[in-house]
């Protein structure tokens, strides 16, 4: 009778001890993010700061004074509906606050408040309304939910030590938007030393999450009932401090720093529970002679089960991003194991080109990013079709035709890869059965490679796209890439005579 419990007993510890290994191998996230679309800067981006929202089946991106609206599609390029330049934009300040909610824009800047009516803008239809523009309301983090809008000077970018009352302290205004020709300030959460909110310290960012305001400070983080917009009131607390709040404005909250995030689950009492910690991968320190750091920008997918942040260098001399660099995508759906590298449960996915880039978004498997040089591009995808054309400059392409290849991988057999320059198409193409091991990933990586004649190309900007078919009949676009060509005859390399030998 002893024998079986004491059996029973070793057989539960070896699973245990086992299930890590066995689960790393079995379970592993699979986020590779590779550039599916751009969309070339139509202005400035020092004109204006920017953003990235979602409503309903449109995406809005504001970028240099100029507001881009998207159509969402499954297939994963970027159907552009209009785009509209902004002049009655007052904002100069590319770190000015921006929130967006029920179709309203929110700008904040060294010109004030101004408020847009985005509600309208679609295809046939308007352009953003100028609804109001109060001047004196500064701020460079922007949070709305309802009827309030907070705002506020985070202690990261203050002149002065966010400790001393009597030099310098971290406000949160609560703003009264019922009336959006005319918003009113009503009250303000101030937090200095000794005071009810102390223990958070200087503010550096806000959100909203099942109503509760979040705000994060350097030594802390509170939830506030903002319900009495006149007299708001501290309900939960996080001893943990950070530089930046990540959310999906309901059960999650991340709390970040350089290094790391802190993801709580976040009830609807206001309540913070610590669910996971995700650090960043070191391994993108090597090679680096720069501080590498998250940047204050993430987002979690729309089922909540993933973490996308981006990571930057960060300049010695400013102490602003010098480039981003990077992905880090974390899968809570995967076991947290660290016994490997990388990690079982994180991607990396580096990024092009070489720029700063904002305001990560995601909209199903996709995520749109916010470029400084290059505009606007949309990466792709999580746990569907991805893939790469290995192409760097028309230059690789031999006169007369040749051959452009690449790779692509899906939970599903690929059965067709197309290609096509700009709207024209190119051909179609099976990929070959052998599997390149030089991409990790855990389903077969499959390459590809199509012959074609590009010669008669004219002098631009060309968008060289490709589209994979799986054997359910799921059509996507898994990547792309800018192409300048200089135009015929010089849009490929003329192919070397060999020598003849005589004897």
């Amino acid at each position: 009778m002893r024998v079986f419990p004491r059996f029973a007993l070793f057989a539960v510890i070896l699973v245990l001890l086992t299930t890590p290994i066995f689960a790393s191998d079995q379970f592993h996230a699979d986020c590779p993010l590779t550039l599916v679309g751009a969309n070339l800067p139509a202005s400035t981006f020092t004109l204006s700061p920017s953003g990235a929202f979602r409503s309903g089946s449109q995406v809005f991106v504001l970028r240099g004074q100029t507001v881009s609206t998207f159509n969402v599609t499954d297939l994963g390029d970027m159907q552009v509906a209009r785009e509209d330049f902004v002049n009655q934009m007052g904002s100069r300040e590319v770190n000015g606050g921006v929130a967006f909610a029920n179709g309203i824009l929110y700008v904040s800047a060294d010109a004030g408040l101004e408020i847009f009516d985005l509600r309208n803008v679609r295809a046939g239809g308007l352009p953003p309304q100028l609804v109001s523009r109060t001047p004196g309301l500064h701020y460079r983090r922007l949070a709305v939910n309802g009827n309030v809008l907070a705002g506020v000077f985070p202690g990261t970018d203050l002149p002065c030590y966010p400790y001393n009352p009597a030099s310098c302290t971290t406000n949160v205004d609560i703003i009264n938007i019922a009336n959006l020709s005319a918003p009113q300030r009503v009250s303000t959460l101030t937090f200095a030393p000794f005071s009810n909110n102390g223990f958070i310290g200087g503010v550096n960012d806000l959100a909203f999450n099942f109503g509760f305001l979040i705000v994060v400070g350097e030594t802390g983080t509170g939830s506030f009932n903002v319900n009495n917009v006149f007299s708001p009131f501290l309900v939960g607390t996080s001893n943990q401090g950070g530089k930046f709040v990540v959310s999906n404005g309901t059960n999650l909250v991340g709390i970040g720093n350089d290094g790391s995030v802190l993801v709580n689950l976040f009830n609807n009492q206001g309540i913070f529970t610590p669910f996971l910690q995700e650090t960043m991968d070191p391994s993108l320190q090597i090679d680096r002679a720069n501080p590498v750091v998250f940047n204050r920008q993430g987002t979690f997918d729309e089922a909540g089960s993933r973490l996308i942040m981006m990571v930057d260098e960060r300049d010695p001399q400013t102490l602003q991003q010098a480039r981003t660099i990077a992905f880090d995508v974390y899968d809570f759906g995967v076991p947290q194991f660290e016994g490997a590298n990388p990690r079982v449960y994180e991607t990396v996915s580096p990024i092009r080109p070489d720029e700063v880039k904002h305001n990560p978004l995601a909209v199903g498997s996709l995520v749109y990013t916010v470029g400084e040089v290059s505009g606007i591009q949309t990466w792709g995808a999580c746990g569907l079709m991805t893939g790469r054309i290995e192409i760097a400059n028309p230059s690789e392409l031999v006169c007369g035709g040749s051959s452009l290849h690449g790779w692509v991988t899906s939970d599903q057999k690929i059965a067709n890869v197309e290609l096509f320059l700009d709207a024209g198409a190119l051909g179609a193409t099976q990929p070959a059965n052998l599997p390149r091991n030089d991409v990790p990933s855990r389903n077969p990586v499959l390459p590809w490679s199509l012959g074609v004649n590009l010669d008669a190309t004219p002098r631009g900007v060309h968008l060289l796209r490709a589209v994979g078919t799986d054997i359910l009949g799921n059509r996507r676009q898994f990547a792309s890439i800018p192409l300048f060509f200089q135009g015929p005859p010089n849009n490929c390399t003329a192919r070397r005579r060999s020598a003849a030998i005589h004897f």
